[in-house]
């Protein structure tokens, strides 16, 4: 009934992921675009939930996909290069989870939603997710397998926040502390949006936490594997050509260091 919908974000991703694709030999570009994107939506994201806490409807970001906006938009301000393969993962897994529901269960997401205008932001601020985590998985930098715990670390983070949450040991007044989806992995029922929920037998529930953990891990190693490659193969073609890949940082720490590097430049004691 709702195939439109579908389609018009596979759509979507697609063209996202051809203008990544088609950007993958300019970094300073892509960097820039991705600057800009997570930065704004930080912002609005922030802006957002600041009005819902004035107005009191007991609406947090509490989900891993509401978390992720602000890991994202936090980590590219900064400017903090180890952070964003966490933030890549994060942002990638956010928009490609959303995809994968909105192909398996459109009417879900129609009728969850408040109004067509919320339907609207829900959907572009999932295909901004993909834009942003796929451009700096793709086209920014080589993420060094040696730092993957700190995507770990911050994924069981989430996790853990979230069920404080669920268990009302903070957020106390949050409207939605029992229909949380991270919460539904974690518990092994959000097999729920797609089969009658009588069949989510405890065997089936564990079952389905195992396999989500299992592709979780595995997809986090394929990421890092997959990232290098691509880099490198990219280097290597460059390095052929007589190119050079751009080193310029965008942020607030890359900001900083140019100001340090311009001060120490112009001290005469350096001379």
């Amino acid at each position: 009934m709702y195939w439109w919908l579908s389609l018009i974000i596979v759509l979507l991703y697609a063209a996202e992921t051809a203008l990544i694709v088609l950007m993958r030999n300019n970094r300073k570009a892509t960097l820039l675009l991705v600057f800009i994107v997570s930065v704004v939506w930080f912002i609005y994201q922030s802006c957002e939930y600041i009005a819902f806490n004035i107005k009191g409807n007991g609406l947090y970001p509490v989900e891993f996909s509401h978390m992720t906006y602000f890991i994202l938009g936090a980590t590219m301000l900064a400017g903090v290069k180890k952070m964003r393969g966490f933030a890549s993962y994060c942002a990638m897994l956010t928009g490609l989870g959303f995809l994968i529901a909105s192909i398996a269960s459109p009417g879900s997401m129609v009728h969850d939603a408040k109004s067509h205008f919320s339907l609207a932001i829900s959907i572009l601020r999932h295909a901004l997710m993909w834009l942003c985590g796929f451009g700096l998985f793709f086209s920014t930098e080589r993420f060094h397998v040696k730092d993957i715990w700190i995507p770990v670390l911050g994924i069981a983070l989430m996790i853990g926040f979230s069920l404080l949450v669920h268990y009302r040991l903070i957020y106390k007044d949050f409207v939605k502390w029992d229909d949380m989806v991270i919460i539904k992995i974690v518990k092994g029922t959000i097999l729920g949006y797609i089969i009658d929920p009588s069949r989510l037998t405890m065997p089936v529930r564990v079952f389905t936490v195992i396999g989500i953990f299992a592709a979780v891990a595995a997809s986090l190693v394929l990421f890092y594997y997959a990232n290098a490659k691509i880099y490198d193969r990219r280097l290597a073609r460059l390095t052929a050509q007589g190119k050079t890949v751009s080193d310029v940082e965008y942020g607030i720490v890359p900001f900083i260091k140019r100001q340090m590097e311009k001060k120490r430049g112009d001290n005469p004691d350096n001379a």
